[in-house]
């Protein structure tokens, strides 16, 4: 079942972007292959039954295809939010660079190792996976769409306040990519509010082109310009005005 749900953007500041003239237009031939499970659907005290485990589950998603055990998923899943892997927090959920380094280890004991593991974004992350690219490209991300591969985009929660076109970051959550069609992206969201059963969500994507964004976690402010909006088809947090990629991960076995 293909779940949209149509959220009206609270601003007019965005063009629509467009895809390379390099790569297919559309890549949706692993959208029905690749899981998509909830991560509430982990259950347990020990795991807070799942609340903060999109990380954990976004990657499990991916991993236990290119594994050949795409029912694996949970089980993978607990292995990955462990303190060996991505040391999740039950309360807090999972930093860019535990997902990063977790995904690392995870990687060598599934597959023996993989050829690429990149990140474009603005969080803290290792440096061995940094591409200088502060600004997620639509164009790489969807680059990342492969047999043989994996993109993670680290949705960011935001207000928007108008007066001053500042957009004030209010938490964060973690998808799974499965496919692209044009400048719409197929996401498999593993937030209960997706619905507990498999849908591939459409979201259409543009970018933005003025303001700031804001996250008074870290403390920083930097230009909004040029950063992703995932608008139509995206699950927005109920405490958000939008959704932002503040970042992407591309792995490659």
């Amino acid at each position: 079942m293909i779940a949209l749900l149509i959220r009206l953007i609270p601003f007019a500041v965005i063009a629509t972007t467009t895809g390379s003239p390099l790569m297919a237009d559309s890549n949706m031939n692993f959208i029905y292959e690749i899981p998509d499970m909830t991560q509430t659907q982990i259950r347990g005290r020990v795991h807070n039954h799942g609340s903060e485990y999109c990380g954990p589950v976004a990657v499990a998603n991916s991993l236990s295809w290119l594994a050949g055990e795409p029912q694996g998923q949970a089980r993978l899943a607990k292995q990955l939010a462990s303190r060996a892997y991505m040391d999740t927090n039950i309360w807090k959920g999972t930093t860019t660079a535990n997902l990063l380094n977790g995904v690392r280890a995870i990687a060598i004991d599934l597959f023996g190792g993989y050829s690429s593991l990149e990140y474009q974004g603005w969080k803290r992350h290792p440096d061995e996976f940094d591409t200088g690219v502060k600004t997620p490209d639509l164009n790489w991300i969807k680059a990342g769409v492969a047999r043989d591969a994996a993109v993670w985009l680290n949705v960011g929660w935001y207000q928007y306040d108008r007066g001053q076109n500042i957009y004030h970051r209010v938490g964060g959550h973690w998808v799974t990519l499965a496919g692209y069609d044009r400048d719409i992206l197929i996401i498999h969201d593993p937030a209960p509010r997706a619905g507990q059963e498999f849908a591939n969500e459409f979201v259409h994507t543009s970018v933005i082109e003025t303001g700031m964004l804001a996250d008074r976690v870290s403390g920083t402010v930097r230009p909004a310009s040029g950063y992703l909006l995932l608008g139509k088809g995206m699950h927005i947090k109920p405490v958000a005005d939008v959704a932002i990629v503040d970042g992407a991960v591309r792995f490659k076995i």
